[in-house]
């Protein structure tokens, strides 16, 4: 994926709530012990301070969503927002969105909430404000470097790629491409099996540690540091026997972006070689709303229609030679200790990261075979 700058920016959402109102009879003493309660009342929020954030993934097509969410919040502070208020904040959020989404998936609106000074306490109304953190999928990744243990997906190859690759007999004369290697997962039992393998990635941490293995192993990996997508990575011609594109078209943005990384590959192949990669399809019927495919940008699960891919294949010399579900693929041929591979695997792979509650998903991760005329 195209690296983003991290960004921060703050603009004022809404100057402040308005605060709740009292009212008190100045013509005698009051000695009703409800209105004495409610003063009380009054006067405890007087003198308590409310500030917090609340964090929520850029989604435009949710924004009613997020609107309840940072009125619900004030409602229960006690704050009351007027209609004139809630059309401000919903405009201001929309924008907001517009403008984190558009600039990476993994962008997050930070919506803060404190008192307009701090002798003030929640009778004086808050001051509400926004910000939008913007990582890139090189930054996501060190994170995973520096607070995850273990392999970070999973110690074993895809089944489905060792498979594939078993069908070629001269090891030493088949060579193969791993686009987005990361630690080596897939490249390195590859290498190990005799086939020299270029592995191009796109974050330095996992470029550096590819490149320590390969070494400390003297196995015939080469490591091409960058972005697949960007023209000025070039890569040999019609010299790969396999190309393959594990948990990658993910991260993408667009079928542009699709189109551009077969239409690289099948430069790479020579003719008769074979490419393998994941993407995540919809089911035969099931149309996919804008709501639905944000979320997927999200939740690291782009996704395409079949028809979309065929338009993103259109004009390359590729024939699909199968297609079938990487979970029930993996699950079947990968050792029993290799499963699942990771903690977030099946939910991952089957579409339960955008529809949490769904028994059987209408999009799941599938694999594609494809073969060069």
């Amino acid at each position: 994926m195209v690296s983003e700058a991290s960004k921060q920016r703050a603009e004022p959402l809404s100057t402040r709530t308005n605060p709740p109102s009292l009212s008190v009879s100045q013509t005698e003493p009051v000695r009703d012990p409800e209105l004495l309660a409610q003063a009380l009342r009054h006067k405890l929020r007087n003198l308590t301070g409310a500030m917090g954030e609340i964090v929520m993934p850029c989604i435009p097509a949710m924004i009613d969503e997020h609107l309840k969410l940072v009125i619900g919040v004030m409602k229960g502070l006690g704050q009351t927002l007027s209609d004139e208020q809630i059309q401000s904040l919903k405009t201001s959020l929309s924008t907001h969105l517009a403008e984190g989404f558009r600039a990476s998936p993994h962008a997050r609106l930070s919506v803060k909430f404190s008192p307009p000074s701090p002798t003030e306490g929640l009778t004086s109304g808050l001051k509400i404000t926004a910000n939008i953190h913007t990582s890139s999928l090189e930054e996501k990744y060190d994170g995973w470097v520096k607070n995850r243990s273990g392999p970070l997906f999973g110690p074993h190859a895809d089944a489905k790629i060792i498979d594939v690759a078993a069908t070629f007999t001269d090891k030493e004369q088949a060579p193969i491409l791993d686009v987005g290697a990361g630690t080596g997962r897939n490249s390195f039992p590859l290498a190990r099996q005799g086939h020299p393998v270029d592995a191009v990635e796109l974050t330095a941490v996992f470029a550096q540690k590819l490149l320590a293995s390969a070494e400390s192993e003297a196995l015939p990996v080469r490591i091409f540091q960058g972005n697949i997508l960007d023209p000025n990575l070039n890569l040999p011609p019609s010299y790969y026997k396999l190309a393959v594109v594990s948990e990658v078209i993910s991260h993408f943005r667009n079928i542009n972006q699709v189109r551009i990384l077969l239409a690289k590959l099948c430069a790479g192949l020579e003719s008769g070689g074979l490419l393998l990669f994941n993407v995540f399809l919809p089911i035969d019927g099931y149309q996919p709303d804008e709501t639905v495919r944000q979320m997927a940008e999200v939740v690291w699960s782009y996704l395409l229609t079949r028809d979309e891919l065929k338009l993103a294949m259109a004009g390359l010399p590729l024939e699909i030679l199968s297609e079938e579900s990487v979970y029930e693929y993996e699950q079947a041929h990968l050792p029993s200790e290799a499963w699942p591979p990771t903690w977030w695997f099946i939910s991952w792979a089957t579409g339960r990261n955008i529809f949490p509650f769904a028994a059987t998903p209408p999009v799941e991760l599938r694999w594609v075979l494809c073969r060069r005329k």
